[in-house]
């Protein structure tokens, strides 16, 4: 079912709603959920902020501020519609919008003693199942990564293990399951309800405050409000939302639901992409035997498109951070103008679609009839470690809500500089000892911090004293919440993150469908409406 809020609260002052499980936020990880348990006999309520198409009144809640390095206005990097900031994917497939997917590396999940903090409270091989299921859920191919399963021949392409450098893959999948496809299937069949124009301004805690019992909504323009009150609830509303939400609802004494050890905010981390390395290739061959690093289509169908990785070996004997290689080709012309963005979007074969660029990648971006590539810009797409003083805080602006609007703060450190100069010799060496070309550096050039991939604010830990969520991401000491998305990575590797993101939410939908079909709660399975309670009815 799909209604919209606005119908309902049009007839009275205040609504509201009882459900078995209320999720916030209709981005990947909530639809994924909300899906996964339609036919479960849970009645599960999603509450979307946005609508089915952009409202600029609601991303007006996205506003922040941003203290410290340079960084994105946080209004353009987050996005409040029915499949999230999927609606800002800058990448195509066949001229429709879609995205770049790969999972995390095994290394990824472990503690790493060059890493502060790292180490994840489950491993690789426990997610595997449902990252084996995430790729169907994406519209992927098989769970495959490795070049070996989609190289033409046997020959390794660029062959640089003996330097550590490895290649592997991205694989494309369409933004359609996400804007399109969950949203639909939601609203025709099953016990799943999404509302548009709600957005949560507060969870209401239960006396003992060991539970949540409900959610403040609001419409847009905010004279009305409403509650549900659930069993049990999901926030997925992105890294920056999730701490917010939970910094905004006070628990106790202290200041935050989960924040008794003050993590809930902390860690903060994105993807920083480098420019700096170029390599001009010995051979004119190289641009017709790298074609394999520009986006094609594998014999199956797949759309790939490969890339350079550092081994987990390399990482470990040197101290490295994650991070991957991707080959842009670019032409006597464009290197002239390496300094100009626009410039950098062409040879990278995108345009702009407002303040996002758009387009093919790599060798396939070339058109036709174009001048002939002659040197290629290596792209490191980075880990960054966690760091507790890059955290999200409530600021002293407010929403049309009169709540806090965030402040991001968010250095990138002399550490961190160091450790990309070691990343950056690491690719540099494995290059040229291939007898590939020779590779310039950009030197003292800061990388661009702004993939828009934010994780880590409510991170997974064993232990309360070290996160905010527990391996099943429910938050610790709060028996009926969980948290969804990225928020709850404690490391983020170089990956971006929508595979890892569905592959947790199947998890945790299981966990949810196994808890709450077997354990009773204070309200039973299939709530019937009280007298003043809203019926729910579709729009």
């Amino acid at each position: 079912m799909n209604i919209n809020l606005h119908s309902i609260l049009a007839g009275s002052s205040e609504a509201e709603f009882e459900t078995d499980v209320c999720i916030v936020g209709s981005g990947p990880a909530g639809l994924t959920i909300a899906h996964e348990l339609r036919d479960s006999g849970l009645e599960v309520i999603l509450l979307e902020s946005g609508d089915r198409n952009r409202v600029d009144a609601a991303q007006q809640f996205n506003s922040g501020s941003v203290i410290g390095g340079p960084y994105a206005d946080l209004r353009s990097v987050r996005h409040r519609q029915i499949g999230g900031t999927v609606n800002l994917w800058n990448t195509e497939v066949a001229g429709r919008p879609a995205a770049k997917y790969l999972p995390l590396d095994t290394i990824d999940f472990e503690q790493r003693s060059h890493i502060s903090s790292s180490g994840w409270p489950l491993g690789f091989r426990e997610l595997s199942t449902w990252y084996q299921r995430a790729q169907h859920v994406c519209g992927l191919g098989p769970f495959d990564y490795d070049a070996r399963r989609w190289l033409p021949t046997e020959t390794a392409l660029l062959s640089t293990h003996d330097n550590g450098i490895v290649t592997k893959i991205y694989q494309f999948g369409p933004a359609r399951p996400f804007v399109t496809d969950y949203p639909d299937a939601i609203a025709a069949e099953g016990t799943a309800t999404l509302i548009r124009n709600a957005t949560v301004t507060e969870l209401v805690l239960d006396g003992a405050n060991d539970g949540v019992r409900a959610a403040r909504i609001c419409g847009l323009h905010g004279r009305r409000s409403g509650m549900v009150r659930a069993r049990t609830f999901v926030l997925a509303a992105g890294a920056i939302e999730n701490a917010r939400l939970l910094l905004m609802s006070q628990s106790g004494e202290s200041t935050g639901i989960g924040n008794r050890y003050g993590w809930v905010g902390r860690c903060f981390m994105e993807h920083p992409r480098d420019y700096a390395l170029t390599l001009v290739p010995k051979r004119r061959s190289f641009f017709s035997d790298a074609a394999f690093f520009g986006q094609h289509l594998a014999a199956d169908g797949t759309t790939i498109m490969g890339r350079l990785a550092l081994s987990p070996e390399l990482q470990r004997e040197e101290g490295l951070l994650q991070a991957s290689a991707t080959l842009l080709p670019g032409t006597a012309r464009q290197w002239r103008s390496l300094g100009m963005l626009k410039e950098f979007l062409r040879m990278a074969g995108l345009r702009r679609r407002g303040d996002y660029p758009i387009g093919g990648v790599g060798w396939s971006a070339r058109p036709e009839g174009s001048e002939v590539p002659s040197f290629v810009r290596v792209l490191l797409n980075l880990e960054q470690a966690p760091n507790p003083d890059n955290r999200v805080v409530l600021g002293n602006r407010r929403d049309a809500f009169g709540g806090p609007l965030v402040e991001l703060h968010w250095r990138w450190r002399a550490d961190e500089q160091a450790a990309l100069e070691r990343v950056r010799r690491a690719f540099v060496a494995a290059l040229e000892s291939a007898d590939l070309g020779k590779v310039r550096i950009a030197r003292r050039q800061t990388p661009d911090p702004n993939a828009h991939h934010h994780a880590g604010t409510t991170r997974m830990s064993a232990d309360p004293r070290d996160g905010v969520v527990n391996s099943d991401c429910r938050v610790h000491g709060i028996e009926n919440l969980f948290l969804a998305g990225a928020s709850t990575f404690p490391t983020a590797g170089m990956a971006n993150p929508t595979l890892t993101i569905v592959a947790l939410a199947l998890r945790l939908a299981r966990h949810l469908r196994g808890v709450m079909m077997t354990t009773p709660g204070a309200m039973p399975v299939g709530i019937p409406a009280r007298p003043g309670v809203t019926r729910i009815a579709e729009d």
